[in-house]
């Protein structure tokens, strides 16, 4: 399983998938150690739900469906899929644009320069909706014609638009990456992640905020807006529409607040409507 395990990383790589991903996706995989059948799969994601939360198991599911399409084995999914229950979506964490902007007065940086350039990746991460590992690849000579060129998941490239006080930050006579370290070297997603952490924390915000909660608040920001829904799936980079839909339903404060009309907005009664 070793070399087909870092041919397979390899692969994942190529694919342009997070380091994240692959770490998740190999953890999950050592821990099966039948042959990729349909049934060995269906019987041990059984097994797993016995032990496990049914997120983790989706998890596990998912490792083995990419390694599925690695090898390109051709197994009944559906028959699969069957054995996992049906859960409502969590609800995940989004911003507001009072939060965005008391993150970006938050000064936790020694240097000025790295605290300009800590604000302009909250405001790319915000306004473009892009995910972390796009963000950190994106080079000056990205940005032609109004629009930004984006290298995503499997490889696929995407344009989209970006606000005008963003596109000032574009010099086409650079080749190198947009967002660099002090020393001129590209920034990895981990160090976005401890930036936003650090961030988060000075701020008092008591909210888990990462990354990706940045592309979640794009999408409500929009949806909010009456934006169509196809045209916010664009701009995410979504082959499926549903899975859009899925980050807008899941903005807590929206339905929070929708919730809490049953006590806030609750009618008086009197003794003659008894």
């Amino acid at each position: 399983m070793n070399n087909n395990l870092n041919n397979y990383v390899e692969w994942l790589k190529d694919q342009n998938i997070s380091e994240r991903t692959i770490e998740i996706y190999t953890q999950s995989l050592l821990k099966f150690t039948n042959n990729f059948t349909t049934d060995a799969i269906r019987n041990y994601l059984k097994e797993c739900l016995l032990k496990y939360e049914v997120s983790t198991v989706k998890i596990y599911r998912q490792a083995l469906s990419s390694y599925v399409r690695y090898k390109k084995l051709d197994l009944d999914w559906a028959k699969i899929n069957g054995v996992l229950p049906k859960v409502q979506g969590k609800f995940f964490t989004t911003l507001s644009q009072q939060e965005l902007l008391l993150l970006k007065k938050t000064k936790n940086e020694r240097f000025l320069i790295n605290y300009q350039r800590n604000n302009l990746i909250i405001d790319f991460l915000l306004y473009t909706g892009i995910r972390v590992k796009e963000l950190v690849n994106i080079k000056h000579s990205d940005y032609q014609n109004k629009q930004l060129r984006i290298l995503g998941k499997g490889n696929k490239v995407r344009y989209i638009f970006s606000p005008p006080f963003l596109e000032k930050c574009f010099d086409l006579s650079k080749q190198d990456y947009l967002f660099t370290n002090l020393d001129g070297s590209k920034m990895l997603t981990k160090h976005i992640q401890r930036i936003i952490r650090l961030r988060t924390l000075k701020a008092g915000l008591n909210k888990l905020i990462t990354p990706h909660s940045f592309r979640r608040s794009f999408a409500t920001l929009l949806n909010n807006r009456k934006v169509n829904l196809t045209t916010i799936q664009k701009l995410l980079g979504h082959n499926n529409i549903n899975t859009t839909a899925s980050y807008i339903h899941n903005d807590y404060q929206t339905l929070y607040a929708d919730y809490s009309k049953l006590w806030k907005n609750e009618p008086k009664i009197t003794n003659q409507e008894f």
